[in-house]
């Protein structure tokens, strides 16, 4: 089999998902999905779990998700499970999120953790339109091979962006790139095998600062600013990062219970 034949058929055999959903007040106004990416909302419920039916990811596979949360509406969103991204035969996988907030509205994007495995490749983006009054919350983790089973990434290939607008205007940007082996110096990672960014937007963000500092735990940090809180992460392994980001979403859902997957 010739190399063009082989890229050919790589090609073909991508899972592909695409989910477009506006919420409203009452729950579900538009819905549209196709492929390997479902959406799926309890009767009566303001949270959805995000399932991707292929079990996985893996190079050249593609995913698609946009979502508008109408005015004064709130929802919370998460994943089935934690994302397994497994090893590629050459090109990326691909997530892209975009995600729009009307005024007075809340949408709460809590997945699950994504897992890298030995020569995996990521590469992800997030966009987020907000309007006046609207509130953005977001945690996005990532567990570099699975600790139990003794694994070690020495190549992988992990690229992840976001852009946050309130109305017109770029309020948080921010660019990962990771490539080779796990960075492991005081300036990366230092021995770590899991991390995650915790971004909240909302005006009165500031109110929750002293609960998160007495919880997030040395060797991590936190910020808060202009409405806007930033919250890094990292941890030995999954398992105790999760721990952290467990007490630190509780405080910013300040009240809301976090989706019982999380419990688990």
């Amino acid at each position: 089999m010739n190399a063009e034949l082989a890229h050919k058929r790589l090609h073909a055999q991508r899972s592909q998902g695409i989910l477009v959903t506006h919420l409203g007040t009452n729950g579900l106004v538009r819905h549209r999905e196709e492929g390997c990416l479902k959406l799926r909302i309890p009767f009566a419920a303001q949270e959805g779990i995000l399932i991707n039916t292929s079990g996985g990811l893996a190079g050249g596979d593609q995913l698609s998700t946009k979502i508008s949360v109408g005015q004064d509406a709130h929802f919370t969103l998460t994943s089935q499970a934690a994302e397994r991204v497994y090893r590629t035969l050459g090109p990326a996988a691909k997530i892209s999120h975009q995600f729009e907030i009307e005024e007075g509205a809340s949408l709460f994007w809590l997945p699950q953790e994504t897992i890298l495995f030995d020569g995996s490749a990521l590469h992800r983006s997030l966009t987020v339109k907000m309007r006046k009054g609207a509130k953005f919350l977001a945690v996005e983790a990532f567990v570099l091979g699975r600790t139990a089973m003794a694994e070690t990434l020495s190549q992988f290939d992990l690229r992840d962006s976001w852009n946050v607008y309130r109305g017109e205007k770029l309020i948080h940007e921010e660019r990962l790139a990771m490539s080779g082996g796990v960075p492991n110096t005081l300036a990366t990672l230092h021995s770590a095998n899991a991390f995650a960014t915790v971004l909240l937007v909302d005006d009165f963000a500031e109110r929750h600062m002293a609960k998160l500092q007495a919880v997030i735990g040395t060797g991590n940090g936190i910020s808060c600013w202009n409405g806007k809180l930033l919250a890094r992460f990292t941890a030995k392994d999954g398992f105790l990062l999760r721990k952290t980001l467990k007490a630190v979403l509780s405080v910013c859902l300040d009240g809301i219970s976090l989706p019982r997957n999380w419990e688990i």
